[in-house]
């Protein structure tokens, strides 16, 4: 497979529909076509659709049908533009900025990224983190996810109700504006390697818990500062782990890869997209999660994008509004 070096090269390669779709088939059937219903590798094309027939059991599919790609009005050509951007922009990528490049709504362009971000965050799901692993919480307040909605979410959702930041209850106390985030990062020659982060709807040994085994190995090394909820949901899960006690500038020392990582979360939250709601929070991480985890791949994060797309269940504008 050719890989298109810069972007006047790359819109050459991919600047219809075929060749789009070309690539596609290859990134789903590198060795020949595969049946989606029966798994029969023999096929044959039809001459009238854009359709292959599988020989066994005579069903019809796309190489779209069953991925993100799937059912979409808008032209291959389109999509691959919007991934190759969003893959360049180390920040992620700006639904206004690439939607007044493409000259189509922010809001088209809005739902396609966060239909990639589904894509991304389906395939970490798949990996599994090993070795030494550092864990901690990242607590996102208004400097790194701000309480009401973001500009580009807003846009999305005219009817949402802005609150006042900062606004008092009749007791005095402040309204809770922050949000929980569980950063797990494996080190990877001291440097971070597979970074999963997910949103906690609280700081339990439960929540916590859930989320360690779906995306951890046992009999793992694990090394967490000294919350209780951390020890308890460690005690519980088949591995080896380290309670450090340890807060403020200690915790640097102490936890370096997984701190670096939340420091680099909130630049990016903050970066391009100026803050983002809580709703669509988890959405956000998928993507950072998926550029950092991927940050020394020998293969271009465009194609790593695309095969996430090509692998992942579709997603309504409804789902992601939900």
């Amino acid at each position: 497979m050719d890989i298109p070096e810069g972007a006047i090269e790359f819109n050459k390669a991919y600047d219809s529909q075929e060749k789009c779709l070309a690539l596609l088939e290859k990134v789903r059937w590198p060795n020949g076509f595969i049946c989606p219903n029966c798994g029969h590798d023999d096929g044959y094309r039809l001459k009238t659709r854009p359709l292959i027939q599988c020989t066994l059991c005579r069903s019809q599919a796309s190489v779209t049908s069953g991925t993100v790609f799937h059912k979409s009005h808008l032209p291959l050509p389109v999509w691959f533009y919007i991934i190759f951007s969003t893959a360049l922009d180390k920040g992620g990528g700006s639904s206004c900025r690439i939607a007044a490049e493409l000259a189509i709504q922010q809001k088209t362009v809005w739902n396609i990224l966060h239909k990639l971000r589904h894509a991304m965050g389906l395939r970490d799901e798949l990996i599994r983190l090993a070795g030494f692993i550092e864990l901690d919480e990242a607590v996102l307040g208004p400097h790194a996810r701000r309480p009401t909605i973001s500009a580009e979410d807003r846009v999305n959702q005219p009817d949402a109700k802005v609150k006042a930041r900062g606004r008092k209850k009749k007791d005095g106390s402040r309204r809770k504006t922050q949000t929980d985030v569980l950063v797990l990062v494996e080190q990877e020659r001291q440097s971070l390697g597979v970074t999963a982060m997910k949103v906690l709807d609280s700081v339990s040994a439960d929540s916590i818990k859930e989320v360690l085994v779906r995306r951890i190995d046992e009999n793992q090394y694990i090394k967490c500062d000294g919350l209780q909820a951390h020890h308890n949901a460690l005690r519980g899960f088949n591995c080896s782990y380290e309670a450090v006690v340890c807060s403020g500038p200690a915790g640097l020392i102490e936890l370096p890869i997984v701190h670096r990582a939340i420091s680099l979360l909130k630049l990016s939250l903050m970066g391009t997209y100026f803050g983002v709601s809580k709703k669509h929070l988890q959405s956000y991480l998928n993507e950072f999660c998926f550029r950092l985890s991927r940050k020394d791949s020998s293969q271009p994060i465009w194609l790593s994008i695309l095969r996430a797309c090509v692998f992942a269940t579709p997603i309504t504008q409804a789902e992601i509004n939900a």
